[in-house]
């Protein structure tokens, strides 16, 4: 018969097991390391599938984020009164224009609450010729109140904030802050989502 230290050894070691923390998958191991100033890409576990969601066109129009699929998609939310914002449009608008074309898709979507006039002045401002600009003026794309009453699907944890979207449509996970979408570690996030 055991003896009473035995028992309450083994079951220590059982609870223990049991809040270990559990291996991550295959898939999540391969996420390349991406960081930029104080922050660094936060990988969602498990990757939340894309939802249908209809965007608002600077020019007019709407489109739903879901026709994307099949490139990888970066989903930046801004405002035009963020700082970091002024730097970081501008690099994703010549990157889009220059080395991801044709590659990736990059949805600028603004979270100004003020008329389009005054968005349309800010990026005209800004001097930003070929990144696709939409708005969000009800929030019901991105939220950053704690009820999250619209269930808009993407968070707000601070301006900007770039959400990673794999080619099948997979939300990967986030950057928040003015990355440096140029580093190498940017394009190896980039080819992972092309890859997934």
């Amino acid at each position: 018969m055991p003896s009473r230290r035995a028992i309450l050894l083994r079951a220590l070691v059982g609870m223990a097991a049991e809040f270990a923390p559990r291996e991550a998958t295959a898939a999540e191991d391969d996420v390349p390391g991406f960081a930029s100033g104080r922050y660094q890409f936060t990988i969602l576990r498990p990757p939340q599938e894309l939802p249908p969601l209809r965007l608002f066109r600077l020019e007019g129009g709407t489109i739903d984020l879901s026709i994307l699929r099949g490139k990888p998609i970066l989903v930046n939310f801004w405002a035009s009164w963020c700082a970091a914002c002024r730097f970081e449009l501008p690099a994703l608008d010549r990157l889009y224009r220059d080395a991801w074309r044709g590659r990736v898709h990059v949805v600028a979507v603004s979270e100004d609450r003020g008329p389009r006039e005054a968005v349309a002045r800010f990026v005209k401002s800004l001097d930003l010729k070929a990144l696709p600009i939409f708005l969000d003026p009800n929030g019901y794309a991105a939220y950053s109140d704690a009820e999250n009453a619209k269930k808009a699907p993407f968070a707000l944890y601070g301006m900007p904030i770039t959400y990673a979207i794999s080619g099948s449509g997979a939300v990967v996970g986030y950057m928040q802050g003015d990355a440096d979408w140029w580093s190498t570690a940017a394009g190896d996030l980039i080819a992972y989502l092309d890859r997934m």
